[in-house]
């Protein structure tokens, strides 16, 4: 950041009793873009994702890549990209192997190396 930001632009007191007036985060909603623009944060949010994996990775990209932390909401887009959209890799590839599977059949989709034999590699 630039500039020293007021935080009054972010902040405003605690409309709830149990809060005692302390400061909460305001709506984005109720804030100008031009304001939350100042805060120079992405507004793409799969970079807002990766930011928020760098922020907990020490701002270490091979950390990001290397991250243990699978059940984190985050983990599966830490890499930019969204695997549950339909042109992803990882969706095209599990297309692929349906596709194949109704190819092959039943008893042949059963046993091969993709669908579960006990000859398939195991991911980590």
């Amino acid at each position: 950041m630039s500039a020293l930001i007021d935080k009054r632009l972010f902040l405003e007191n605690s409309p709830y009793e149990s809060d005692a007036g302390e400061l909460i985060g305001k709506d984005p909603r109720q804030i100008l873009l031009a304001e939350i623009r100042l805060l120079e944060h992405p507004e793409s949010p799969l970079k807002a994702i990766r930011s928020k994996c760098l922020d907990c990775s020490g701002a270490n990209a091979a950390e990001i890549r290397k991250c243990t932390a699978f059940k984190c909401a985050l983990w599966p887009m830490r890499m930019g990209g969204n695997p549950f959209h339909a042109s992803s890799a990882s969706a095209k590839r599990e297309a692929a192997n349906c596709a194949t599977s109704n190819e092959n059949g039943p008893a042949e989709a059963a046993t091969s190396p993709d669908h579960g034999s006990n000859n398939s590699k195991q991911g980590n």
